[in-house]
């Protein structure tokens, strides 16, 4: 589905809504390409309700990945991933452990905001799943953050966050091992800020060891880039100029 300029992209928006578009999702060329697409997306009912579609943001080639779970009413109006109260706190940790924004990339299991912030539904999670699938490919960390039950179970459906928080695990992604460290959702942390909030600090800490080890195996078995210490592979651009 390339970037149609009528396409019906969110509330307001005066183009004709045209549910379940588009059937197939397409193998895009750069993340830039993949999200003129997703703009347009109408595959679940999350779209009615929606201002936009909020796309990934932050190195297109970015070493590591957070997943978190869906767009809030701040999000969904600016149209970026963790810009709220919960994305300052997300912002602070980054900083607090040698990472910015631009040097990651951060994106949702779905990208449309559910209505009064409810969880989304399976059927919303499926059919976002093929958008989440590219930018895993086109993005090709080293290392997964997931942030919060809906994203770790995305990938581990029996696995619990309370349970798993901050022990590395590993799931296979492109023909590929991919380390992956589950951390509570900042948002949970702002509900009860004095018991999980250090818990949180300790498991993010986690990540830096997490990612260098990572790339220590990529040396070894010949995959890694060689980059240096950047953890953006290949440029920081944020990914919806690409």
């Amino acid at each position: 589905m390339a970037d149609i300029p009528d396409c019906w992209r969110g509330k307001g928006d005066q183009a004709p809504f045209v549910p379940g578009r588009p059937e197939r999702i397409p193998r895009a060329a750069s993340l830039g390409a993949l999200f003129r697409s997703m703009a347009c997306c109408t595959r679940c009912e999350l779209a009615t309700g929606r201002t936009q579609v909020v796309a990934g943001v932050g190195a297109p080639h970015a070493r590591v990945m957070f997943i978190g779970e869906a767009p809030g009413a701040e999000e969904d109006r600016r149209g970026e991933p963790f810009v709220g109260a919960a994305g300052r706190l997300f912002n602070r940790l980054l900083k607090e452990n040698g990472f910015s924004r631009d040097e990651v990339f951060i994106t949702n299991v779905v990208a449309c905001r559910p209505p009064g912030n409810r969880t989304p539904r399976a059927r919303e999670v499926r059919a976002h799943s093929p958008w989440l699938e590219e930018q895993l490919r086109l993005v090709d960390p080293d290392v997964l953050v997931t942030l919060g039950r809906i994203a770790l179970t995305y990938f581990l459906p029996r696995a619990k966050v309370t349970e798993v928080r901050g022990r590395p695990q590993e799931v296979e992604r492109n023909g590929r091992v991919i380390p992956l460290l589950p951390l509570l959702h900042p948002a949970a942390i702002l509900r009860n800020r004095e018991e999980l909030l250090p818990r949180m600090e300790t498991d993010f800490a986690r990540l830096r060891p997490l990612l260098a080890a990572a790339r220590s195996t990529l040396r070894a078995s010949g995959a890694g880039s060689g980059a240096g210490p950047s953890i953006a592979r290949r440029g920081s651009r944020r990914a919806h100029d690409a």
